[in-house]
């Protein structure tokens, strides 16, 4: 155990919806690096790996040669090769299928979930943005010898930023730093803050339920709909010009105490089966209790609210507002 995993200083179980830091360790990431990291994960993922450097990200996906979404990811180019940051539960099954593609590439996969301390940090205060380890635009990255630090999606005036350290005690000395200027939160925080964004996390539960498309990839730059080809992309492209999104997922308010899971049903008015209505994608409290949740349903049930959760018929589902733009044309 290293002295970064025995941080006390880390530990919290406040909620919270602005200005904290929290740790990520329950964030895993993959290594893939290699003379052929670039054309390997080129042929096998959403987005252009072409349109990204070492001071930038960019958000993708992999699917099944079939369109189904096995996961989601931010995609880091560092100096030997990439960073993949998802949900620590996929890191296994991730590397599992991208192996079985490997076939003499040159190319190297790994868990590096422990290779790096990690932790995130939320708010608008100017004394914290000024550091010079946090990037100064949305989408953009610092890189070091031992740090390398995103700007992601912003939420609202909130500013908000991942960061991975080499070395533990460097990662103390950080977090002490903006500890000592923000609250220590548990890592909900972040999933809140993730669900109140719109970005959609992907867990063993809900792997291979949606096509990318239904979990708004496509309007979140998750996708090239010009790149050549991957597995699943004619049943992705086959939905994007032949057909009409008859899916896609809402941010809502949810009227409950008991917080649902990612997978859970929902189901249309009167049913008491689930009847592949719609799915919850990711849930989360905020520091009132309120319920807040991504779900992926059919769009004519959501917006009609004729949906509830199988399990709680009686809570009220109220949908939100998604901070980013949705083409009702796609």
């Amino acid at each position: 155990m290293n002295r970064w995993q025995a941080f006390p200083g880390k530990i919290s179980v406040a909620r919270a919806t602005a200005d904290f830091i929290c740790a990520a360790d329950e964030l895993g990431l993959i290594l893939v690096n290699g003379a052929d990291a670039h054309y390997f994960l080129q042929n096998q993922l959403s987005n252009d790996l072409d349109f990204i450097g070492e001071s930038s990200y960019q958000l993708s996906s992999y699917s099944t040669p079939k369109g189904r979404l096995v996961g989601i990811f931010r995609i880091i180019q560092i100096s030997n090769g990439y960073i993949l940051v998802t949900t620590r539960s996929m890191v296994l099954p991730l590397l599992e299928r991208l192996y079985r593609y490997v076939v003499g590439a040159e190319v190297t996969l790994a868990d590096a979930s422990d290779y790096f301390m990690r932790f995130l940090l939320q708010t608008d205060r100017a004394e914290v943005l000024e550091h010079t380890l946090l990037p100064d635009d949305s989408g953009s990255v610092l890189q070091n010898d031992s740090v390398i630090s995103l700007q992601l999606e912003p939420l609202g005036e909130q500013r908000r930023f991942l960061l991975m350290c080499l070395s533990a005690d460097e990662a103390i000395k950080l977090w002490k730093v903006f500890a000592s200027q923000l609250q220590v939160a548990r890592f909900g925080a972040w999933r809140l803050s993730e669900i109140k964004s719109g970005i959609p996390a992907i867990y063993p539960d809900t792997s291979e339920e949606f096509v990318l498309q239904m979990a708004n990839l496509g309007f979140l730059d998750g996708v090239s709909f010009r790149k050549g080809c991957y597995p699943g992309q004619e049943i992705v492209a086959r939905m994007q010009y032949l057909g009409k999104l008859k899916r896609r997922m809402f941010l809502a308010q949810l009227d409950t105490d008991e917080l649902p899971v990612a997978g859970d049903e929902l189901v249309s008015e009167g049913k008491s089966e689930a009847d592949g209505s719609g799915m919850v994608v990711d849930a989360e409290l905020d520091q009132d209790g309120v319920c807040h949740c991504l779900y992926i349903a059919r769009i004519a049930d959501a917006e009609a609210g004729s949906l509830h959760l199988l399990k709680q018929p009686e809570t009220k589902i109220q949908n939100l507002d998604l901070p980013y733009s949705i083409d009702a044309s796609i």
